[in-house]
């Protein structure tokens, strides 16, 4: 942000408070309800929980003032500690700037960083020593490696810890004097970087949202060790996420556990890269202009890139929505108005096994030790086929109620508008849903 306010000539928290802005109602146009969305920059509670946890970390004697090695650049008089230098990861060798690698999510080691240029002026950066706090986070690795064993996560998480959390002797710079940041009291000059403060705007935004919802309850009621956290990330936040949050998590045993930590690979547009800058992206305002809301969110959830790398391809989407999503609404819209008068005759059995078997599938998509977004698409998805091809037409009214169901989480608006037609058009239960037991569900 601070880069982009210099390179528009903006002030920074105003840029900061535009595009949050545009955030919103992209979210709109896309049907996204959230209940709070913190503007950390305006938040004296967000500033207090980020203070509680760095004093945490202190506490813990894991605190280190002391002199590190940093990128900069003289001619524009910047530190490349994020956004204003990139280089490549002396772990994989991708290009990444100092924080965390967006290729192998490891925090490149600076003093063996090749290649690091300015991103203002495209000129090399070189190092020099900045005294600054250093946490000593490795002396957590087995307090982390224990808290997380037995926790359901995706491979590549699995396999990111397994390798990460061997080294205790590691030590993570978390304050970047020069650069933006929170700075704290007490700790005069030293701003605390974005990536360790995460856990203190999860706090900020609950109490924030509790203070103007108190019917929902306290603070203390909620940031308990019965609340159970789940963390959705994308893989290239894995350490600070993780790592950090966990260990700060640990830190404090008067609130939640660390939870599960669900993590996402890349979404590429068209196989290429997102790239705002090169104009490589989807405009939410300008697709849901074009295309039902539904039918973006429908196939956005079925291209989810839970455990590799997936690609948005638009005209694929496009030939999809034709296809498949209208031609679902078609189907129902006419077995709910016109078609046949539901039957209130048992299922055969083979139906039934064939529904139980779908409702299974999306039952362990829903569940938190298998959770997928994309396969709870094609649960529903495949509901609506075996709807269309396999049910006699008095059956089908059974199968859109089945259908709604499943569908609801994703495609809210579908689901509305089936109920809606079963309100008008017939009962809202046709013959008893089949059922089907799953361990842990």
């Amino acid at each position: 942000m601070p880069r982009k306010a210099r390179q528009l000539r903006k002030e920074t928290f105003g840029l900061a408070r535009y595009n949050a802005r545009q955030i919103e109602l992209a979210m709109q146009a896309a049907e996204i309800d959230i209940d709070c969305f913190l503007q950390a920059a305006d938040s004296d509670t967000f500033a207090r929980f980020a203070g509680e946890r760095f004093d945490d970390i202190g506490r813990l004697g894991l605190l280190e003032l002391k002199a590190t090695p940093v990128f900069r650049c003289d001619a524009c008089a910047v530190y490349g500690y994020e956004g204003l230098g990139r280089g490549h990861c002396n772990w994989c060798g991708a290009s990444s700037d100092a924080s965390q690698c967006e290729a192998c999510a490891r925090v490149p080691d600076v003093a063996h960083m090749q290649g690091m240029h300015c991103i203002l002026c495209g000129g090399d950066m070189h190092r020099v020593p900045v005294t600054r706090y250093v946490w000593k986070i490795g002396a957590q690795y087995p307090a982390i490696a224990e808290a997380l064993k037995a926790l359901p996560k995706r491979a590549a998480l699995e396999t990111y810890l397994a390798d990460v959390l061997r080294n205790t002797s590691d030590a993570w710079p978390v304050t970047r004097p020069g650069d933006a940041g929170l700075e704290l009291d007490g700790y005069p000059d030293q701003p605390v970087n974005t990536w360790f403060m995460g856990l203190a705007g999860y706090q900020a935004a609950l109490a924030d949202y509790l203070a103007a919802h108190p019917e929902r309850g306290a603070f203390d009621d909620w940031w308990t060790p019965d609340t159970q956290l789940v963390h959705f990330l994308g893989y290239d936040c894995s350490y600070s996420h993780a790592v950090g949050y966990t260990a700060q998590l640990l830190a404090r045993p008067d609130g939640p556990r660390p939870g599960v930590y669900l993590t996402n690979q890349f979404l590429k547009l068209d196989g290429q890269d997102f790239s705002t800058s090169r104009g490589h992206a989807v405009w939410i305002r300008e697709i849901t202009a074009q295309h039902p809301v539904d039918a973006i969110r429908l196939y956005t959830a079925l291209c989810a890139p839970e455990n590799e790398t997936r690609d948005f391809d638009r005209a694929a989407f496009e030939a999809w929505r034709k296809a498949t999503f209208d031609g679902i609404v078609a189907a129902y819209t006419h077995d709910l108005s016109a078609g046949a008068a539901p039957s209130a005759a048992a299922l055969p059995a083979q139906l039934e096994q064939r529904i139980a078997g779908i409702r299974g599938q999306w039952a362990r998509a829903a569940s938190l030790g298998a959770f997928s977004i994309a396969g709870l698409a094609k649960a529903a998805l495949d509901m609506a086929q075996l709807t269309m091809t396999e049910c006699e037409p008095g059956q089908r009214h059974l199968g859109w109620r089945i259908f709604s169901e499943m569908v609801a989480s994703v495609a809210p608006s579908t689901a509305a508008e089936i109920d809606a037609l079963m309100a008008v058009h017939g009962p809202n239960r046709a013959a008893p849903t089949p059922e089907v037991e799953i361990a842990g569900v």
